[in-house]
């Protein structure tokens, strides 16, 4: 009976140390992050030059005139900067 009594506690112990441990690792790195949210992590925009679609934290934010718009990439961001530059 002490056996089990002790592997339960080592089990208890065990699934604490995992429970820190992984929040500590899957926690977000900044507090921008954090204040982010969870629902804006998912959302899915299209890039406005080439029409791929990607997660709005990953992509590059740029203003042109006056208005924000995402990029996939750098290199869409400069293209596009260049077509309009053109017109």
């Amino acid at each position: 009976m002490g056996r089990i009594f002790v592997y339960a506690v080592i089990v208890w112990i065990a699934y604490f140390l995992v429970k820190k441990v992984g929040k500590a690792l899957f926690a977000p790195s900044s507090p921008r992050d954090q204040a982010r949210g969870p629902a804006s992590d998912a959302e899915l925009i299209r890039d406005p030059l080439c029409g791929a679609y990607f997660l709005k934290q990953k992509g590059v934010k740029g203003v042109v005139e006056g208005q924000v718009i995402h990029f996939c990439s750098e290199q869409c961001y400069d293209k596009y900067l260049k077509s309009r530059s053109h017109n």
